[in-house]
């Protein structure tokens, strides 16, 4: 009839973007010391392995971050995204890790040279209230790479300070979700609607 709008299309809903998603190996419930999968939707973005839990287990490390070809073909950075969103969740579900250090060595093109990158990642670290937060030139690397290390302490004001910056990069990454690129592809959206059917039943 005249006026009325069109149905809602279940994928679309079904793909909106609140946050990302992380998970054990097969899509299971995470815990400490499994590598770690992180997804947008039912979209794999990437994975994190291995995750070293140490000092008793109130400590855990994060460094390897290896996109999937759907990140790389996108010719995006959601590393940032993806590091803030672990420290989110790992706050939430695992209240015994007090501290997660880091080391960020992977070379991103679309942010710049050497010195840019490390430049970008060291200021949002700052900004979330990390500590001992260095810059030093990468091992067995050519000139102009780094590494960005250091430690990001639980605490009431370094959690308020994460969620600022948490929520600017899901709302920048809302603009334009890979989930949502990957469903509008031949035959994906068809397959979501089954999924979705299926979960209803």
């Amino acid at each position: 009839m005249a006026g009325e709008s069109a149905p809602p299309d279940p994928a679309k809903s079904f793909m909106t973007f609140k946050k990302l998603r992380i998970t054990g190996p097969g899509a299971v419930p995470y815990q400490l010391g499994q590598p770690m999968h992180v997804y947008d939707a039912n979209v794999l973005l990437g994975t994190l392995d291995p995750v070293p839990v140490g000092n008793a287990g109130t400590e855990i490390h994060i460094e390897h971050f290896q996109p999937t070809r759907v990140v790389r073909d996108e010719q995006r950075h959601v590393g940032r995204l993806v590091f803030l969103e672990i420290c989110a969740f790992i706050s939430e579900h695992f209240h015994q890790v007090q501290a997660i250090s880091f080391a960020f060595t992977r070379e991103v093109g679309i942010l710049g040279g050497g010195i840019q990158q490390a430049a970008a990642r060291m200021e949002t670290m700052d900004r979330i209230g990390a500590i001992n937060v260095q810059i030093r030139p990468k091992a067995d690397a050519l000139p102009g790479q780094f590494v960005v290390s250091g430690i990001w302490v639980y605490s009431e004001s370094s959690m308020s300070a994460l969620r600022v910056v948490l929520e600017e990069q899901r709302a920048l990454y809302r603009e334009r979700p890979i989930a949502v690129g990957v469903a509008d592809k031949p035959g994906v959206r068809a397959a979501l609607r089954r999924l979705i059917s299926r979960r209803k039943g």
